[in-house]
């Protein structure tokens, strides 16, 4: 079958004609990074986005995080999550809201962020299973690990639904499918546009990779960012082979063992690991329509 296809000069070019994040994100980076912040610096930069405010206040009383007696106001809520799940909410709130395709397509965008939400929960689940010490930002790097693919489609529906019926026909995976095609990976693409939002680097990284398990195919990232994507991309996996959403193709995938040695996670406790995810996942139908509201 024939697909829609489009340059890699032309895909930069539209690229850049895409929507940018809220300011208040890049404000909220830099806070975030300074270890001389305050509650009260996170704030104050918050505030001048109310949408957003109200919609990570939403997050953080979904059942999700089941703060006891609820949050009201940011300071309460940066109490009881701290400053980096904050910030990962502020993120994934921005990203979820600014990936918007409009009008109708084949592709099930439904469970395309269903399985999306997945991958944000088993991998966080994992990091802390491993004792990751930022646990948070990987809620975040499997949330929009996948980015990429919307970026296609803001870009150009047909290229994404062409890709997904011809990985479906062929039951390959949705990469296989690019490359068959001769198209640019959503990770590439994704890459691209998490860099023009400038985006935190295990993010970014997590959205190139999270599909490369070879070490020496991924350039030059330290051992502590190689453990990010190792996460994510088993967490991708893991999502996969329990069917929890969708994310544009039908074939499943396979448990890379050299992942799972670097993670120190012996194949036999993979059931006792799904079992663990299954009461988060059933939370995650809450934070999905939070994110898809407004």
């Amino acid at each position: 079958m024939g697909a829609a296809k489009i340059s890699y000069n032309d895909l930069q070019e539209r690229l850049n004609d895409l929507p940018t994040l809220p300011t208040v994100v890049q404000e909220l980076n830099r806070i975030i990074a300074d270890p001389m912040s305050t509650i009260k610096d996170v704030e104050e930069v918050m505030l001048q986005d109310q949408s957003l405010t109200t919609k990570v206040l939403t997050l953080a009383n979904s059942a999700y995080y089941a703060i006891p007696g609820g949050v009201s106001n940011l300071s309460r809520a940066i109490g009881f999550l701290g400053f980096d799940t904050v910030h990962q909410l502020v993120i994934a709130a921005s990203v979820f809201s600014t990936l918007k395709i409009t009008g109708e397509t084949s592709f099930d965008l439904i469970q395309f962020w269903k399985h999306s939400i997945g991958v944000a929960i088993v991998a966080e689940s994992i990091a802390a299973k491993i004792g990751h010490k930022q646990s948070s930002d990987l809620f975040t790097c499997g949330l929009v690990h996948d980015m990429g693919k919307i970026a296609i489609a803001m870009l150009d529906k047909e290229i994404l639904e062409d890709i997904s019926a011809y990985a479906n026909a062929e039951n390959m995976s949705f990469i296989q499918a690019e490359r068959a095609l001769e198209n640019m990976p959503h990770t590439r693409i994704g890459k691209i546009l998490s860099e023009k939002w400038r985006l935190p680097l295990p993010v970014q990284n997590c959205v190139l990779y999270h599909h490369e398990a070879n070490l020496q195919l991924r350039s030059g990232l330290s051992t502590e960012m190689h453990q990010y994507v190792d996460i994510v991309y088993l967490a991708n996996c893991l999502v996969g082979t329990i069917r929890f959403g969708n994310s544009g193709y039908k074939k499943a995938p396979k448990l890379p063992k050299e992942i799972l040695g670097r993670l120190n996670i012996k194949p036999e406790e993979i059931g006792a690991m799904v079992k663990d995810f299954k009461e988060p996942l059933q939370k995650a139908e809450s934070f999905l329509k939070i994110l898809e509201s407004g």
